[in-house]
């Protein structure tokens, strides 16, 4: 079976041959011709290959939007979740399918290095990239580390946030030239346990809702930035910079407010109002489509740059490529929210703020390497 599966009218064949070349080159393999093997039927092959896809591409044209077999392929592609619209007329998308983000390719004229087809991949990697084995983990804390490829994606508040503080505008591209493994969840008690017995460090002191840190699988907080810093260090990493927290946390769909879509509810999310008096277990909520728990809610997390309230104003201290945040500062960014905040703060592109020294009850991290563990 192959990796994507393109759903497209017969007129379209062209744009779908150039597409899957695309793809094919950047290493997936992609089903879309309609040659069928000698004893198949057609609609046999065609479920076979929808059945085993882990991307359903459907390409929305002025043709492609009238004929029922695109959309039912393409229902088929949303309830699995692995739906992936891509525009190639200035169209718009069937009934039921206009509130989807669409990748743009009207304009696209092959070039593999076009932002709007680095976006694509993205989104198609978020789908299809995702580990089916277990994750490796990192023999110096126990953790297990998810493996982050690199992209192309837009950092900041959506346009149609009502909720963005200016600290989150304007919305600009970032790219994440090199692929690195992130914690699979905020460093843990236990994880935290065996730093400090390693180092000769002091436990930080522990909250009301985890008396004597017996809740182990819970998220450790009450950790400075200065012992966050040194337990990545020790780990074999470092805490990962605003952007690529931010890039990790989207898994892939940068248009939407939390890594999930653009609603929240308990389900989702430890939050204000969730069942936990404090922190929950680790892996409590769905992980994002990168195999990352908690990047929304339970604990705020360290990242390693200092604060500037209009950093992402300024575009000549913004490079788009693997920007590091401002030289110096007083205050830390902290991102993710907690679960003693409001959904707004759970937003992806929300901005906190903590100095170094700072010890928290609502405050945690997860550490980045740059190589395998």
């Amino acid at each position: 079976m192959s990796d994507i599966f393109i759903s497209y009218a017969r007129q379209d064949r062209p744009r779908a041959e150039a597409i899957a070349k695309a793809l094919e080159d950047h290493g997936w393999s992609v089903w879309w011709d309609w040659n069928i093997p000698t004893g198949k039927t057609f609609r046999q092959v065609i479920q076979e290959q929808l059945d085993g896809a882990r991307c359903v591409i459907v390409l929305w044209s002025a043709t492609s939007v009238n004929r029922k077999w695109v959309i039912e392929e393409a229902s088929e592609g949303d309830e699995r979740g692995i739906l992936v619209p891509v525009l190639i007329e200035n169209v718009r998308p069937p009934l039921g399918f206009r509130s989807i983000q669409t990748a743009d390719l009207t304009g696209w004229a092959g070039e593999n290095t076009a932002p709007t087809y680095l976006r694509l991949c993205a989104d198609i990697g978020a789908l299809i990239a995702a580990p089916e084995v277990e994750a490796p983990t990192n023999p110096n804390d126990g953790s297990p580390y998810a493996r982050i490829a690199a992209g192309l994606f837009r950092m900041g508040a959506t346009p149609d946030d009502n909720e963005a503080a200016d600290n989150e505008m304007p919305r600009h591209e970032v790219r994440i030239t090199q692929g690195f493994w992130l914690g699979e969840t905020p460093g843990t008690v236990a994880a935290y346990r065996r730093f400090a017995r390693a180092t000769g460090r002091a436990m930080p002191p522990a909250p009301d809702f985890n008396p004597g840190w017996g809740k182990e699988d819970h998220p450790v907080v009450c950790v400075t930035w200065d012992e966050a810093n040194a337990y990545c260090e020790w780990a074999g990493g470092v805490l990962p910079t605003e952007a690529e927290w931010e890039y990790a946390a989207r898994g892939g769909k940068d248009a939407l407010k939390y890594p999930w879509g653009n609603k929240i509810t308990s389900r989702n999310a430890n939050y204000q109002g969730s069942k936990w008096k404090g922190t929950s277990p680790v892996r409590s909520y769905r992980a994002n489509n990168w195999r990352l728990f908690d990047m929304a809610g339970n604990v705020w997390e360290w990242t390693a740059d200092w604060y500037d309230q209009y950093y992402s104003r300024l575009r000549s201290h913004t490079p788009p490529d693997d920007p590091l945040g401002p030289r110096s500062g007083m205050a830390r960014v902290l991102r993710g929210g907690s679960f003693d905040v409001d959904a707004r703060h759970l937003r992806t592109s929300f901005r906190h703020i903590g100095r170094p020294g700072l010890r928290n009850a609502a405050i945690g991290f997860r550490c980045l390497r740059e190589e395998a563990p």
